[in-house]
């Protein structure tokens, strides 16, 4: 369990700049047409893609395994629960600041950024023509994301 969530922390704080940067647009763009209710449902269509892709993928492959099953299941209640520790830490500071400050719509916007990043690898992978800058920076991101996860102690020992 452990291992997961080095995993996840790795898999959400790689490139983080620029998933921020998306996020912030995303948020904005959302909060035009109704957000929070489309955000979260935006966010459960992109974690319902991505797990079918992934699914999909590995089915093809010859490569599905139930440990990245069981990490979906895991993941999709990790991001749960913080969305609901953001909702109660919202609550907080807006009792604090006279202000509106809302963490829970940019962590949903976040989350939705790391999950279309997802869903774009799978579809890359089953011939969506991608352009090839964006080929580059998902190759790029999914090293970084492999050699973090390759780095984390916890993660070599339980391979001894």
């Amino acid at each position: 369990m452990t291992a997961f969530f080095a995993n996840l922390y790795n898999e959400l704080t790689c490139e983080c700049g620029i998933k921020a940067l998306l996020a912030f647009a995303w948020s904005f763009i959302l909060t035009s047409v109704g957000y929070p209710e489309t955000a979260v449902i935006a966010l459960l269509y992109l974690f319902a893609a991505d797990f079918f892709l992934g699914f999909s993928r590995a089915w093809q492959s010859h490569s599905l395994r139930g440990d990245k099953i069981c990490a979906g299941a895991y993941k999709l209640v990790a991001y749960w629960a913080s969305i609901a520790i953001f909702v109660q830490a919202d609550r907080v500071l807006l009792n604090a600041f006279p202000f509106d400050v809302s963490l829970t719509n940019l962590l949903i916007a976040y989350l939705g950024v790391n999950e279309a990043l997802s869903c774009l690898t799978h579809l890359q992978y089953f011939g969506l023509p991608v352009p090839e800058y964006f080929i580059k920076r998902l190759r790029k991101y999914k090293e970084q994301v492999e050699i973090t996860a390759d780095a984390d102690p916890s993660k070599s020992s339980r391979s001894r």
